[in-house]
């Protein structure tokens, strides 16, 4: 499972997943055709983006990445809870799970440009290209903060992250009632009091690999820790990445992924060949994609 922590400018994740095709830093180019796995319409992009992503027979998933205009967009696993519509409402764009980072960033230049147009698609829970499908709620980061998506109750439920944290199930609203209770607070509100709480805790840490106990220790490392370098940030992803062995044989940590919104720059760690590579995309123009 996957965890996240954005500051103002910083975006950085860790990516958890089952074994797959393999995912490489790549650009795709502005009015880059593609296909979502339902329907026959074809989407023509309008922005460049750089991010990490996977290539099957002709098509990528994108798990994370920013755009030209400085919008980050990550889809993180959202097992049991995810809640998609079940069928295409006339007159909207179909979508996979999986197509609807695509959607995001290739289409849109703002948070707010995305939510204004959320009623023009239909999420709904059909098979990628690979034959797979895969649960996702997504986070999403520009200059006026961080924000998720999650699809409940049959319907994409849009609202401010001011925790600035996000891992898998349970939703955001459950996630912070938790902290909140580890904090010895009520509610499922993101508060100054749970701020508070976090920069003054001082018991020792959740240590467990739970989704609610990482959301919990990546609050701890943000709020209290306060990363504002890469560096600091790769230490915690460090802390949280999850081994390539024989205890987790179908689900580990595939990549690290570090993203400076302000620069447009992408530093993407490979955990499967210990490669770093790193890329500006104000600097990536051509007119093909590139797998790096």
């Amino acid at each position: 499972m996957c965890t996240v922590i954005t500051t103002e400018q910083l975006f950085s994740r860790t990516m958890d997943f089952p074994p797959r095709t393999p995912w490489k830093l790549t650009y795709l180019p502005a009015d880059y055709q593609w296909q979502p796995a339902i329907g026959h319409r074809v989407v023509i992009n309008h922005h460049r983006i750089l991010g990490g992503m996977r290539y099957f027979a002709g098509h990528y998933l994108i798990g994370d990445g920013i755009n030209d205009a400085g919008l980050v967009c990550a889809e993180l696993f959202f097992p049991v809870a995810a809640d998609y519509q079940e069928w295409v409402r006339p007159q909207t764009l179909a979508l996979t799970p999986q197509d609807f980072i695509n959607w995001v960033l290739g289409s849109h230049d703002s948070v707010a440009a995305v939510l204004a147009e959320l009623n023009q698609v239909s999420v709904v829970g059909q098979p990628w290209f690979d034959r797979q499908q895969y649960p996702f709620h997504w986070l999403l980061m520009d200059r006026r903060g961080t924000f998720v998506i999650e699809p409940l109750n049959g319907r994409l439920r849009a609202r401010p992250n001011p925790a600035s944290v996000f891992t898998n199930t349970p939703d955001l609203d459950q996630q912070v009632g938790h902290l909140n209770t580890m904090l010895g607070l009520t509610g499922h509100q993101f508060s100054r009091a749970t701020i508070h709480r976090l920069q003054t805790y001082s018991q020792p840490e959740p240590q467990g690999g739970s989704s609610v106990d990482r959301f919990k220790r990546a609050a701890l490392a943000r709020w209290r820790g306060q990363p504002n370098t890469s560096q600091q940030l790769r230490i915690f992803l460090q802390d949280v990445t999850v081994p390539h062995n024989q205890r987790h044989a179908h689900n580990y940590t595939h990549y690290q992924a570090i993203i400076d919104r302000y620069r447009g720059e992408y530093t993407f760690y490979d955990l499967t060949n210990g490669q770093e590579i790193h890329k500006n995309l104000a600097l990536l123009t051509g007119p093909v994609p590139n797998r790096f």
